[in-house]
């Protein structure tokens, strides 16, 4: 079974947490955008078509689908940007009001959307209790959680091993 790639935006592919974003001068490949999601706030996000290119050249091996608080605004605005299909499927999140759980609010939401087909997922959110509950969940098929720091956005060293496990699958 082919496995899907659960993309997150704001901290993979929106380092927002960069120095350079900050200060308002983006790093080499990227280029900040003014875009307003349904809901009608407008955010500036710094995106880098290479990530495009790169995110391409995985859905060789993997069937791509959003799984971010941008939800379908994520095909419609994100997704022309980097140079991505713009009907990619899309995770139905609801952030919960109140958690308990120490692991990322959107594990159980993607555990039921992939069922025990094999993933990947990369998010900013990703931490020690949502990997090991991923682990220890029977429903959840082989998969590779990867945390990217919004700090540096995504990066080659996560591209590869996106690539290595998809080999594996």
């Amino acid at each position: 079974m082919r496995p899907v790639l659960l993309m997150d935006v704001d901290g993979p592919l929106n380092p927002f947490e960069a120095a350079w974003f900050v200060h308002g001068t983006p790093a080499e490949g990227y280029e900040f955008h003014e875009l307003t999601p349904a809901g009608g706030f407008t955010y500036r996000v710094a995106l880098n078509r290479r990530h495009g290119e790169q995110l391409t050249s995985l859905a060789a091996s993997y069937d791509l689908a959003w799984a971010t608080t941008w939800l379908d605004d994520a095909n419609r605005l994100i997704a022309p940007i980097l140079g991505l299909p713009q009907d990619l499927p899309v995770v139905p999140l609801t952030r919960p009001m109140l958690s308990r759980s120490r692991r990322c609010w959107k594990t159980d939401q993607i555990a039921a959307w992939v069922g025990g087909r094999p993933f990947g997922w990369f998010d900013d959110e990703i931490n020690r209790p949502t990997r090991d509950w991923l682990e220890d969940e029977p429903s959840v098929g082989r998969h590779l959680a990867l945390w990217v720091s919004p700090a540096t956005g995504l990066t080659g060293e996560h591209l590869e091993r996106l690539a290595a496990f998809a080999q594996t699958t």
